[in-house]
């Protein structure tokens, strides 16, 4: 099937987190483009998450002749056209398509800046469910400089509501619900205009790396020390740890401190630690 001749996209999702952009300190959006694309050609979103169409708009996608295509960092849905712009099929206003986010890495809470609660799930859409408040975050665009906060983890009225209309399959340890409309509550948020031709957006769901309090632990002096400040965990590159300013009291300036792996992090109140066997 050719995309480019017959189909047209009607709209994608792209799919970031800065654990894997990001070089220790230097952060992905700091980066030059050259460095940026670099960062991308070693980054796949199946490494942490996996996004597949619910049953529902599995149907929904075959009736209106649309293609749900995976990517490296995200997906996109494609229907077959008239013309470059215009859907074989009118798109109605109110057509929606779910998607659902599961995540495959047992890790990913540990290096995810997020809150994590059963009863709840985030939700990425451009309509507000009527359960949740004005100050409902929508999805944003490929071109906004946002990260994914706490603010997309909906009610858990929303979230029943959301679970209730899939499948008994389909519920089971959903993380996160992507839902578009064609016509959002804002008109940048559209999928389609008031012509009922495409406009293609792309919108953007970017993670952000988790901070932690790094602590080392030395068994056989049984001595802790914990850095005055977190630390991001990040795949690639490497944090500088300064004995003379990064602890209190300082430490000698000829040690060596070792980054953490995100395999061994412990909650304590609203603080997250790192721990360092040394």
């Amino acid at each position: 099937m050719s995309y480019s001749s017959t189909y047209g996209l009607l709209f994608q999702v792209t799919l970031l987190h800065n654990y894997f952009l990001n070089n220790g300190e230097e952060t992905f959006a700091s980066m030059t483009d050259d460095k940026k694309e670099k960062m991308l050609q070693q980054f796949s979103a199946d490494a942490f998450i996996t996004v597949t169409p619910t049953l529902e708009t599995n149907i929904v996608l075959k009736n209106h002749k649309m293609v749900f295509k995976k990517t490296k960092t995200g997906f996109g849905v494609y229907v077959k056209v008239k013309d470059e712009s215009v859907p074989f099929i009118k798109v109605p206003a109110d057509l929606n398509l779910k998607f659902l986010i599961n995540i495959n890495d047992y890790q990913f809470e540990n290096y995810t800046n997020l809150d994590f609660a059963l009863t709840r799930a985030y939700l990425f859409s451009n309509v507000k469910p009527l359960t949740e408040p004005v100050s409902f975050k929508y999805l944003p665009k490929i071109s906004d400089n946002k990260l994914i906060s706490n603010a997309y983890l909906v009610s858990e009225k929303t979230t029943a509501d959301l679970l209730s209309t899939l499948q008994s399959p389909e519920q089971q340890n959903v993380f996160g619900i992507i839902s578009l409309t064609a016509k959002g509550d804002n008109s940048s948020e559209d999928i389609i205009d008031n012509s009922d031709k495409m406009l293609s957006p792309n919108f953007k769901i970017h993670f952000d790396n988790r901070k932690t309090i790094w602590r080392y632990i030395d068994r056989k002096a049984k001595t802790v020390i914990k850095t005055n400040t977190a630390k991001p965990l990040t795949r690639s590159g490497f944090v500088e740890i300064d004995p003379l300013t990064d602890f209190t009291p300082s430490q000698p300036a000829e040690s060596q401190y070792p980054n953490p792996s995100v395999k061994s992090i412990t909650k304590i109140d609203s603080d997250y630690y790192s721990e360092i066997f040394i």
